[in-house]
């Protein structure tokens, strides 16, 4: 099975508006030779209030109550099943206002204006891209020998990466300087190769 993968899609009003003015331009180009034709089209259409369709209806393009001016908005797209436990870790993402699934394999997500959204996808991605689903056997039992190992201390951590390779690192010190150094290189590696990072707090 390949590995878990979320690709996002901003939804922003400023954006929708470009396009929106964009298509004019470009029809007013086809159909009026008169560049003063083309002008009154677009004033006149600055002044209609726009509507712009989301997948919770259909609001104007600046009105307040409009979705894509209450949250940062953006479109998810899977490789994988959005199943009731997946949405379920996605709604626990810290900042995740609301959340719409609107196929097997698509989510609209509404992100609250003090959040910000690299922290929430990261969260999102974390939670429902790397789980110990994704290990084969042979890794599987690799790494539940490690951890047999290292989990005799309190924190304790393990990086699978893509390569294959697997690094760990452990403590009985919260405040343990290397450890704690240890866990920057881990994450550092993880995200240059790309694999999943086993954790003590997976435990709970």
């Amino acid at each position: 099975m390949s590995s878990k993968k979320i690709a996002w899609e901003k939804w922003d009003v400023d954006l929708l508006e470009e396009e929106l003015m964009d298509d004019l331009l470009e029809a007013s180009s086809e159909d009026d030779e008169d560049a003063a034709l083309t002008e009154e089209a677009i004033e006149f259409m600055q002044r209609i209030p726009k509507l712009v369709t989301t997948p919770l209806g259909i609001f104007q393009m600046h009105d307040k109550m409009n979705i894509l001016k209450q949250f940062e908005c953006w479109m998810g797209y899977t490789n994988f099943d959005i199943t009731h436990s997946v949405s379920k870790k996605m709604e626990s993402a810290d900042g995740v206002e609301f959340l719409l699934i609107l196929s097997r394999y698509r989510f609209f997500l509404g992100v609250g204006k003090l959040f910000d959204f690299s922290n929430v996808r990261t969260d999102i991605q974390k939670s429902v891209c790397h789980d110990k689903a994704e290990l084969d056997v042979e890794t599987e039992a690799t790494v539940e020998a490690i951890k047999n190992i290292i989990s005799k201390d309190k924190h304790w951590a393990i990086l699978v990466c893509n390569t294959g390779e697997i690094q760990y690192a452990s403590t009985n010190d919260a405040n343990d300087e290397t450890y704690l150094s240890q866990l920057m290189n881990l994450e550092i590696i993880k995200n240059k190769v790309g694999g999943l990072i086993l954790q003590d707090t997976d435990e709970s």
